[in-house]
């Protein structure tokens, strides 16, 4: 096996490598020999597990010796998508990556990075994949949906979205997800699908 290095961060690091068996890519992540975090790699086993359930993240294959096996995601970064694509395959990814983030709003799992998740979404072939479950809480008041619409409405992903012709209203998409947050509400989360699709 021979392991090529992707990427390292505060908790985490992460290589890959091509298996032996039947050739797939596999994404190797584990606990960075620096970092004093506790149980990181746990952390993103349970929660990665929980998310495939509903459809979300990379297939986790398994999990040993502090390490989490998964697929590995051929993709771009999401804001590169933004600015290679066209107007079409945008709003596709904006509205999936909406609906994944109110079905972590629905099992009470909260992924702290959607209001910056430019390193966290990859995209494949006009489909958002949410990568690194490390973070993830289960709590009471989720805001998966709300930062994922603070994201799209900040200056520099307005500024690209506009390029493209799709021109948000963001004072209106702020105030439905703030309505959307205080009740989780299905009608209130497809008024804020039907506001993208007004581009």
């Amino acid at each position: 096996m021979t392991k090529t290095f992707l990427a390292k961060g505060k908790r985490g690091q992460v290589y890959t490598y091509k298996s032996t068996i039947d050739g797939r890519e596999v994404c190797v992540k584990e606990l960075n020999p620096d970092s004093d975090a506790e149980n990181v790699i746990k952390n993103e086993a349970r929660f990665l597990r929980l998310a495939n359930e509903h459809g979300i993240g990379p297939t986790l294959l398994k999990e040993e010796d502090d390490k989490v096996f998964m697929d590995f995601v051929h993709g771009e970064r999401i804001l590169d998508f933004f600015e290679r694509a066209n107007k079409t395959g945008i709003v596709k990814v904006i509205k999936d990556s909406l609906d994944q983030a109110r079905k972590l709003d629905q099992i009470g799992v909260n992924k702290y990075e959607l209001t910056n998740p430019y390193k966290h979404i990859i995209v494949s072939y006009e489909k958002p994949i949410m990568i690194d479950f490390e973070r993830c809480k289960e709590v009471k008041k989720p805001k998966n949906v709300t930062q994922f619409v603070q994201f799209l409405t900040s200056g520099k992903v307005k500024r690209i979205l506009k390029t493209k012709k799709i021109d948000l209203d963001t004072d209106e998409l702020r105030v439905l997800a703030k309505k959307y947050k205080e009740k989780y509400n299905k009608k209130l989360f497809q008024e804020i699908k039907e506001e993208i699709s007004k581009t």
